[in-house]
């Protein structure tokens, strides 16, 4: 058995490894805090869009005709801090998730 949750109480700031993806191109500014995330490897020919140190949080992939995404923290209140659920670029983060995946 092995248990892949990292929890982080005090807070973490996610570390932006490509800001010009389009997954993340419309955001500017600093990430608000996240306070989890399971512990993740990206796949060969991902491509990853945000750390915490050397783990990865968000990676994206094309795939056959498609698009993968992998986002490993929360996306409420728990993992997601409440800064996080009321950051002003909420909407738009899984916004452009859902367009990059939706192909357009």
């Amino acid at each position: 058995p092995y248990d892949d949750r990292v929890e982080a109480p005090e807070g973490f700031r996610p570390e932006v490894a490509d800001g010009q993806h389009p997954v993340l191109a419309q955001l500017s500014g600093t990430w608000p805090l996240l306070l989890g995330y399971n512990r993740i490897e990206a796949k060969p020919g991902a491509e990853v869009l945000l750390r915490r140190g050397g783990d990865v949080l968000l990676a994206v992939q094309r795939y056959g005709a498609g698009r993968t995404l992998a986002f490993a923290s929360d996306c409420a209140p728990h993992w997601g801090s409440t800064e996080f659920v009321a950051w002003e670029h909420y909407g738009a983060f899984w916004r452009g998730a859902v367009r990059w995946l939706a192909g357009s």
